[in-house]
């Protein structure tokens, strides 16, 4: 996973393959650091592979905490099989998704 940047949308979080039971921890600790440095987060998930039921719940949970700062966690659209699994899972009407980063 890369590190997160500081852009002047926000913070861009960019997990690289699976977000699973594995790699979860990896990426909230990325999530935390980018909430500490912006109001908005941005999670990129256009070069994530895979994502398994930890992972949806780190993003739900990642979006309440970060709403609770008075910070918006907005994601951006996966693969088909990302976006499968949200689509399975309803997120598509709870959080902000969008086709690519703002200002891109």
């Amino acid at each position: 996973m890369e590190d997160f940047q500081v852009t002047r949308a926000g913070s861009v979080v960019v997990p690289r393959g699976e977000i699973d039971l594995a790699t979860i921890d990896a990426v909230r600790a990325q999530l935390d650091a980018a909430a500490a440095d912006a109001k908005l987060v941005v999670l990129d998930l256009r070069e994530t592979t895979f994502i398994d039921s930890s992972g949806i719940r780190l993003i739900v949970e990642a979006a309440i905490a970060i709403e609770s700062g008075d910070g918006e966690l907005v994601v951006v659209r996966g693969g088909p099989e990302v976006t499968r699994v949200f689509d399975l899972v309803g997120l598509q009407g709870r959080l902000r998704i969008l086709d690519a980063p703002p200002g891109e």
